[in-house]
C-alpha cells in the first residue's frame, strides 16, 4: 500500500531521489535541503550464504542462528506490511523463536526509502531488514545500504522473486487488479480488462491511486507504448478520484464511493468480498504482480536475528503465515487463500528492469492524470 506523503521536503526528497537513481544511479539527496550531492559507487560485498553444506543442515542453520540471535534479542524489520496483517504474522516467529522480538516499523515504500536515506546520512545503522515494492528496495540496494544474503530456500523460489546474485528475495506478491464494486457499476458495463475502463459510462466513477506509476510501468510492456498511453488518457478523461493509499481506496470501493478502480490490490479486494461486500475484481491477461522484496541491512544491528527473520519469512512456515492474512506467498508451492486471485491467467512480474523509464513513466502518468 502506498500511502501519501507528508511535507514538501519528503515528497521532493523521495521524488528526486528515486528519479536520480533511476537516471543515474549517482546522485542523492541530502537528509536536509534537498541539494543532489555526488556518491561513489558502493563497494559489492561478497555474497552471504546460509545454505546447507555437507556438514550442515538447513535445520541446524536455523539452529546456529536462532541462538546467535537470542543473544541479540530484537529483530527490526522496516516494511510496507500493514499493521493488520504484521500483527499475524510476526507473533509466529516470535512463538517459534522465543526471546527475539520483532520491531515492525511500519511505512510506505516511498517513506521507508526517504527514511533510510536519512539515517544512513545522519550515520544511524537502525534496521536488520528492508521489505517492501522491489523499485523502492531495488533503489536502497544500489545505494550500498544492504548486503547480499541467500537464505537457505533461496534456490527454491523462481527467479523474479529473487535477485541472483543473493541482493534480495521476496516473502510475498501483491496482484494489482481493477477492482470493482457490482452494486454501482452501471448497467450494462463490464470490466475484464483495463481498457474497459475507457467507457465513458464510467466518467467520475473510477479511482486511482496516484503513486501507482508501476502499474502504467507494466502496461507499456503488457499493452505497448502506444496503447497503454491511450488507456491512460482515456482514464484520465473520465475524471478519476485520485486516492493516496491502497488498503483505504480498497475500503471505499466496498462503501460505494466510486464504481472501479484502475489497480487495488488483489488480497484486499479478496478479503472485502469474503466480508460479504459487493467487490470484485477484473480477470485480466496477464495479472500484474507487483514483487515485495527483502534485503537484509549492510550494518545491521541484530545481524542474525535479521538473517533469522528473513530464513523463517522464505521458510514453508514463513509462507503459511503470509498465507493466512490473505495476501499471495512469494513461494508458488505454497498456494494463496483465494485461490480466484491467481486461477485464471499467468502473472508479469514487475521486475528491475521496468525502472529503467521511470522518469519518462512517472512524468506522463502525472502529468495525464493531473497530479501536482
Amino acid at each position: 500500500m502506498r500511502k501519501p506523503l507528508t511535507g514538501i521536503w519528503e515528497v521532493e526528497t523521495v521524488r528526486r531521489t528515486l528519479a536520480a537513481a533511476l537516471a543515474t544511479s549517482a546522485l542523492l539527496m541530502t537528509a536536509c535541503g534537498g541539494t543532489a550531492t555526488s556518491q561513489a559507487s558502493p563497494t559489492v560485498a561478497a555474497t552471504a550464504s546460509a545454505k546447507a553444506t555437507a556438514t550442515e543442515s538447513p535445520d541446524q542453520v536455523l539452529a546456529r542462528l536462532y541462538e546467535a540471535a537470542k543473544a541479540e534479542g530484537t529483530v527490526a524489520i522496516y516494511s510496507s506490511m500493514n499493521n493488520d496483517d504484521a500483527k499475524l504474522v510476526f507473533p509466529k516467529f516470535e512463538t517459534k523463536y522465543p526471546g527475539v522480538k520483532v520491531v515492525h516499523t511500519r511505512a510506505s515504500g516511498e517513506d521507508l526509502t526517504s527514511r533510510i536515506v536519512t539515517e544512513k546520512k545522519a550515520g544511524k545503522d537502525l534496521f536488520d531488514v528492508v521489505e517492501s515494492n522491489l523499485f523502492e528496495v531495488q533503489f536502497i540496494i544500489e545505494q550500498g545500504y544492504t548486503q547480499k544474503y541467500k537464505t537457505t530456500t533461496f534456490d527454491d523460489y523462481p527467479e523474479a522473486m529473487r535477485g541472483a546474485d543473493g541482493a534480495f528475495v521476496a516473502a510475498r506478491v501483491n496482484n494489482d487488479l481493477p477492482g470493482i464494486n457490482t452494486s454501482k457499476l452501471p448497467a450494462g458495463v463490464t470490466v475484464k480488462t483495463w481498457k474497459d475502463l475507457c467507457n465513458p459510462a464510467l466518467k467520475g466513477k473510477i479511482a486511482v491511486e496516484q503513486g501507482d506509476v508501476v502499474v502504467y510501468s507494466a502496461l507499456r510492456k503488457i499493452l505497448g507504448d502506444a496503447e497503454a498511453q491511450n488507456v491512460l488518457k482515456c482514464i484520465a478523461a473520465n475524471a478519476p478520484s485520485l486516492r493516496s493509499g491502497h488498503t483505504e481506496m480498497a475500503n471505499l470501493l466496498a462503501a460505494g464511493e466510486f464504481a472501479v478502480t484502475l489497480s487495488s490490490n488483489g488480497h484486499r479486494l479478496a478479503q472485502l468480498k469474503a466480508d460479504g461486500k459487493p467487490i470484485d475484481w477484473a480477470r485480466t491477461d496477464p495479472i500484474i504482480t507487483d514483487v515485495q522484496s527483502m534485503a537484509l541491512a549492510n550494518k545491521p544491528p541484530h545481524a542474525n536475528a535479521g538473517k533469522l527473520l528473513m530464513e523463517w519469512l522464505t521458510s514453508n512456515d514463513g509462507q503459511l503465515a503470509i498465507q493466512a492474512t490473505g495476501r499471495v506467498p512469494a513461494n508458488p508451492k505454497v498456494p494463496p487463500k483465494y485461490p480466484d486471485l491467481t486461477n485464471f491467467a499467468k502473472p508479469f512480474y514487475v521486475s528491475v528492469g521496468l525502472r529503467t523509464d521511470y522518469d519518462k513513466d512517472a512524468d506522463f502518468w502525472r502529468q495525464t492524470l493531473g497530479i501536482k
